[in-house]
């Protein structure tokens, strides 16, 4: 011990005005009572690698802190139970063994004239191993040890120094108990952690390899640990369903559906995007969209575009499948939906610019005579004026029309105030059978103003 640490616990002892001899282990990593008798004390000194170098000492002190005191140590023998003194004696009020190097009993003779104290104590080195034993020379978990729905984690304990002490008066064997505490931590933060366990299951592994990190912790604070490596087989399946909206000219290239109608109308037939690019560790996707269509692919990085082409919702579902041998599935599903139709021509019509009635009040695009509609499939139509002459007519997609302008017949002439008729022979649309559109529709007027 280090000759100051020793005037420090020598002057605290004086300043707490109780003097007695006693035997001391300041590196001890714990110190308890020996049950047989409540002055002698065991000291634990925990080894800091497994089968590590380990050296113990003790101290011994004086009653009075006077030199003058002769020091004898003897160690105990197991065998003939009793205390074998150790060659050579020291002199003065404090003396160390600073050389042990087993687990033993040590007793002190302290001699001062008349004189004679005697302390005993244990000294007993504490280590132990934990080690994964499902793992390979590489520190993977080894194959059988996982599947597609579990993985299993063994481990195992060994304790190459047992404590114990005796009863020098008994000689009977006092067994140190000691037990662990054990946690399980792995390096990923998706990843459960294992119940507290030596033999553990891990349900619904992860499909992101991970270490797994086991930790044991002794009474007396020493610390082992051990880690198995496990490289996953399982896929996990991510997907995001986003409509298309009808001015995306990605999707409907030189089309000026944006003109006409709403982002986000949800109308039939319509796209949706299905990004699967945040999937993980798999090497096949199999893409149900619920509408009886089916998409496989061996990519992850894309987003798939899919078109339906009558409204209503669709549960679209997305299959991951991971590499042979193991070929576990994950699946995951995403919403999409399209409405039912609405249809409304308005029936008044301005188109001078004057930011009134110029055009339906949905539409960015000036001047034009249009529906509201969404999942209007084909349209036939034919505007009159109140002679019965045809100033526009419009037959194919209602999403190409590109609505009345005012001018007759698309010549620069442009028709003047009054009462136009409409009459559509052609209507398809994709109806709700519960709130269908009302053919009334089909034939209607709507007054023309230009001042």
């Amino acid at each position: 011990m280090h000759p100051k640490t020793c005037l420090f616990l020598l002057f605290a002892i004086i300043l707490a005005g109780n003097l007695s001899g006693q035997i001391y282990a300041p590196a001890a990593s714990d110190s308890f009572t020996a049950t047989y008798n409540a002055d002698d004390k065991v000291f634990i000194f925990n080894i800091a690698q497994y089968q590590g170098a380990h050296l113990g000492s003790l101290t011994a002190v004086s009653i009075d802190r006077l030199s003058g005191w002769d020091f004898q140590w003897s160690v105990y023998n197991p065998v003939s139970h009793i205390y074998t003194p150790i060659p050579g004696s020291t002199s003065g009020w404090i003396s160390t063994v600073d050389t042990i190097t087993v687990s033993s009993g040590y007793q002190v003779v302290m001699t001062k004239g008349a004189s004679t104290a005697i302390y005993r104590v244990w000294l007993l080195f504490n280590d132990y191993n934990v080690e994964i034993t499902n793992k390979d020379e590489e520190n993977h978990l080894i194959f059988g040890y996982f599947n597609c729905s579990s993985l299993d984690l063994r481990a195992d304990t060994t304790a190459d120094h047992p404590l114990y002490y005796y009863n020098p008066a008994t000689q009977s064997r006092i067994n140190v108990f000691n037990n662990y505490t054990i946690r399980w931590k792995t390096d990923n933060i998706n990843a459960s952690i294992p119940a507290s366990r030596l033999i553990t299951r891990v349900n619904n592994p992860p499909s992101e390899d991970t270490w797994y990190i086991l930790t044991l912790t002794d009474r007396f604070d020493l610390q082992r640990a051990d880690s198995v490596f496990y490289e996953s087989i399982v896929p996990e399946a991510k997907l995001t369903a986003t409509y298309v909206n009808l001015s995306d000219s990605e999707e409907y290239p030189g089309r000026p559906y944006g003109n006409y109608y709403e982002d986000a109308v949800l109308s039939a037939p319509g796209k949706y995007r299905f990004d699967l690019s945040a999937s993980k560790n798999a090497v096949g996707y199999e893409m149900r969209f619920g509408d009886g269509i089916v998409f496989e692919t061996d990519s992850d990085t894309g987003v798939i575009v899919h078109e339906y082409e009558k409204p209503g919702k669709y549960k679209a579902v997305l299959i991951a499948k991971s590499a042979k041998p193991y070929e576990c599935i994950d699946s995951v599903s995403a919403e999409a939906e399209l409405v039912y139709a609405r249809f409304l021509l308005p029936n008044v019509f301005s188109p001078n610019n004057d930011g009134d009635n110029d055009l339906l009040e949905l539409y960015d695009n000036n001047n034009i005579f249009r529906s509201e509609d969404v999942s209007v499939v084909s349209i036939d139509i034919a505007i009159f004026n109140r002679a019965g002459r045809k100033v526009h007519a419009f037959a194919g997609s209602i999403r190409d029309w590109q609505g009345w302008n005012g001018n007759i017949m698309e010549s620069e002439r442009e028709a003047p105030e009054g009462v136009y008729f409409y009459v559509i022979s052609v209507f398809f649309a994709y109806e709700d059978k519960e709130n269908p559109i009302s053919h009334e529709v089909m034939k209607g007027f709507f007054h023309l103003f230009r001042e």
